[in-house]
């Protein structure tokens, strides 16, 4: 059998809506949990490097680690998703994290890198099955309940980068890294219990499960569909990740001071913000989301390419349409898990092989953008690679967001 493209099929029975105000809070709590254990350990880099006498590259791992554990271990996370289901095993990843938060600070260069693999395995959970969780539950709302569990993520990781230096400077930077567990075991207190209480919405979901045969693996990876999906998805990252990593250096040599360029890295993450919660919003009304991709990894390329301007001149307005973009992309990118199968477990299929591939796509991008930085001598060759990129992901995403699921033929 081989897969095909076909209309949506007609969405399940609703669960209560008790049921779905419960679900809604476990959403809410896992997506806040899902950055702020990555985004709070950039502004202590100096502190740790000075306790702890590590060098550049093995500091470079701290930031490695969790992004290579998004790729290795989606094909885990879905797999688990599936035996255990999604609501115990998002429990025991939030246990995990926790774990993996309290180890990184328990002190010394291997404990720090240790505690990094394994919150970043903890993650990777919650980044493959959140989406499947929306398929099941939400089917009818699959864009705007993926905008609004993203957006937590951003404003959670902008907060967890916020107090991180302020938080060191009163205390240590092993208070300031390792508070972030308490979040994550009150998360996983939230999740047991709505999977103890939600319990009488799952017959609706085995329903649909059965009327609707699940792919499997091969079916999935000789789908057309499924590899444009999970193309835009490693473009979008590797933009993000890229533009993250380099930002500050890239507007230092257009002639921005330090302070400045700390600025336009908060200004980066609240475009994003707005960006995550606006473009989706083109979606409403319309079968497809190709307006909406259009408009978000369409900003990437525009931003990308105006800071090739020399000059700061246009560094704000390029940081601002930047930021938008890539807010959005990455919003589109996790609904296309759900829009794009028929069923949750093909939703949590999906997720895990996009988010493989894309993720070990996306940790390559920082050091190959830094190695063709030092071999040309300027960011100029590199911003026109980022453009490049961005006009795939723009590619990508129109192939991907039309009105079409991967089924069995």
């Amino acid at each position: 059998m081989t897969p095909t493209t076909t209309s949506s099929p007609a969405a399940p029975a609703r669960p209560s809506r008790a049921g779905q105000w419960l679900v809604l809070a476990g959403v809410v709590v896992v997506a806040f949990n899902l950055r702020t254990a990555i985004t709070v350990v950039g502004p202590l880099i100096p502190s740790i490097r000075a306790d702890l006498g590590a060098t550049n590259t093995q500091l470079g791992l701290v930031g490695t680690l969790p992004v290579l554990a998004f790729g290795l271990f989606a094909p885990v996370a879905a797999l688990l998703g599936r035996k255990l289901g999604i609501g115990r095993s998002l429990a025991a990843s939030l246990v995990l994290l926790a774990v993996g938060i309290a180890v990184r600070s328990a002190g010394g260069l291997s404990w720090l890198l240790l505690g990094t693999a394994v919150l970043g395995i903890a993650i990777t959970v919650g980044n493959v099955l959140l989406p499947s969780l929306i398929k099941a539950r939400f089917p009818d709302r699959v864009s705007t309940l993926t905008s609004g569990y993203s957006a937590i993520m951003v404003l959670a990781a902008t907060v967890s980068a916020g107090v991180a230096v302020p938080l060191a400077t009163a205390t240590s930077w092993e208070l300031s890294a390792g508070i972030w567990a308490l979040p994550a075991l009150l998360g996983a207190v939230v999740v047991a219990v709505v999977v103890r209480l939600e319990g009488r919405v799952q017959a609706p979901v085995a329903a649909d499960r059965r009327a609707v045969r699940s792919l499997t693996t091969r079916q999935l990876y000789r789908s057309p569909l499924a590899w444009q999906t999970t193309a835009f998805m490693g473009l979008q990252s590797t933009l993000f990740y890229v533009t993250i990593a380099w930002l500050p250096d890239i507007v230092i040599e257009r002639g921005l001071s330090e302070v400045a360029a700390g600025t336009m890295v908060g200004v980066l993450n609240l475009a994003g913000l707005v960006g995550v919660l606006s473009i989706p919003l083109l979606v409403r009304g319309r079968r497809d989301q190709r307006l909406a991709t259009t408009v978000g990894a369409g900003s990437c390329v525009v931003g990308a390419g105006m800071l090739l301007v020399p000059g700061t001149a246009l560094v704000p307005v390029s940081t601002v349409v930047l930021g938008l973009g890539l807010g959005g992309t990455v919003g589109l990118a996790l609904s296309f898990f759900a829009l794009r199968t028929a069923t949750p477990d093909d939703a949590a299929g999906l997720s895990g092989m996009a988010q493989t591939w894309g993720y070990l796509l996306s940790a390559l991008g920082p050091v190959a953008w830094g190695a063709l930085r030092d071999a040309t001598g300027s960011w100029t060759v590199p911003l026109v690679a980022l453009v490049v990129v961005a006009a795939g992901a723009v590619l990508s995403g129109l192939l991907a967001a039309r009105d079409r699921v991967v089924t069995t033929a």
